[in-house]
């Protein structure tokens, strides 16, 4: 699908004045993808700010963490404002989420010998593609007890690096980052290593949140920043892949309101026993979801997207990478927990 969004022009003066409202960081917030200083507040949720980006279209929170420090919350699940789900409730929930996504993602993989599945918590899409014995499969995961549950699971190796530290003498036909990408700090280490794991004419497949400017902070009841650290805005892409010389190769923009309101999601237990309850209510009572669905996209719909996304690199387009020295050390499978 052709992608022909523009480039925000830069904030009203309205805008400016609902900035100036809002608390401020210590220093003012950058963004972390294009370097602007042209940023707006969005809205507050679980006490940290969401800001946007004039340039990019990119939104962020503020503060934005250090790589370093990310890597160690997810690695160590101590990030105090997100209960890390155990491995099997995890593991059960991706089963319900490839039930229904699955198909789409298996589309852009046929033919591939190579696959590597970046974020692949307990592994159930490693698991799935066993199925393929020409197919090698592997997958990177941080946090330790979710890597040791997904290579018993899919009986291949994962890795316990931060992918923009990532190395291996192996370059992948398919590359997979599903609902992970608003988890990775550095977008400059994350393309370096994407380049440099994809073999020439390889694709990386995405499955991320897209948002237009009129977001509502009432679009998600809980959007899990400061674990999500950031959101594409609809312009965002494009800059993406003039930045770092990538080209869409589909793109697929599915309202939120058609994916948050199937019956399987609602089946699909999280770390609120709160919101678990009221899901199984939902799920009990006849045509309450479709009237929730309906009253949704009447007062909120068109504004918040899940896209699912394949990009494959411009052959001779190489970027400059601006990376920090912690982004450059390189990390091999050897020493990164792999069996």
């Amino acid at each position: 699908m052709a992608f022909t969004n523009q480039i925000l022009t830069p904030a009203t003066a309205s805008g400016r004045k609902r900035q100036e409202a809002q608390p401020a960081s210590i220093n003012a917030p950058i963004c972390p993808l294009c370097g602007s200083g042209e940023i707006e507040p969005a809205f507050t949720d679980n006490g940290c700010m969401l800001c946007v980006c004039n340039v990019c279209d990119l939104f962020f929170v503020d503060p934005y963490p250090a790589a370093n420090h990310q890597h160690q919350e997810v690695s160590s699940g101590a990030n105090r404002h997100i209960e890390i789900l155990d491995c099997r409730r995890r593991y059960q929930g991706e089963r319900l989420f490839y039930n229904r996504h699955f198909g789409r993602i298996a589309e852009e993989i046929e033919g591939a010998s190579s696959l590597l599945d970046v974020g692949c918590g307990t592994g159930n899409l490693l698991e799935r593609l066993r199925a393929r014995p020409r197919l090698y499969r592997a997958g990177i995961e941080l946090n330790a007890q979710a890597a040791r549950f997904a290579r018993q699971t899919a009986g291949c190796p994962v890795w316990e690096a931060p992918f923009e530290q990532f190395h291996s003498d192996r370059q992948f036909d398919v590359i997979t980052l599903i609902n992970v990408l608003s988890h990775i700090p550095s977008f400059d280490g994350l393309f370096s290593s994407l380049r440099a794991a994809l073999r020439p004419g390889g694709k990386v497949i995405i499955r991320t949140s897209e948002m237009s400017r009129n977001i509502s902070r009432w679009n998600q009841l809980h959007w899990g920043i400061p674990d999500d650290l950031h959101f594409l805005g609809l312009g965002t892409l494009e800059f993406l892949c003039s930045k770092y010389g990538f080209v869409v190769a589909r793109h697929i923009r599915t309202p939120f309101e058609h994916e948050l309101f199937r019956r399987s999601r609602w089946e699909q237990l999280g770390r609120s026993r709160v919101r678990n309850i009221i899901k199984t209510m939902a799920t009990r009572v006849p045509g309450a979801l479709p009237a929730l669905k309906a009253l949704y996209t009447a007062l909120l719909g068109e504004r918040l997207f899940i896209s699912f996304i394949v990009l494959m690199p411009v052959p001779g387009k190489e970027t400059r990478f601006n990376l920090t020295s912690a982004q450059r050390r390189i990390v091999s499978p050897i020493n990164a927990q792999a069996s």
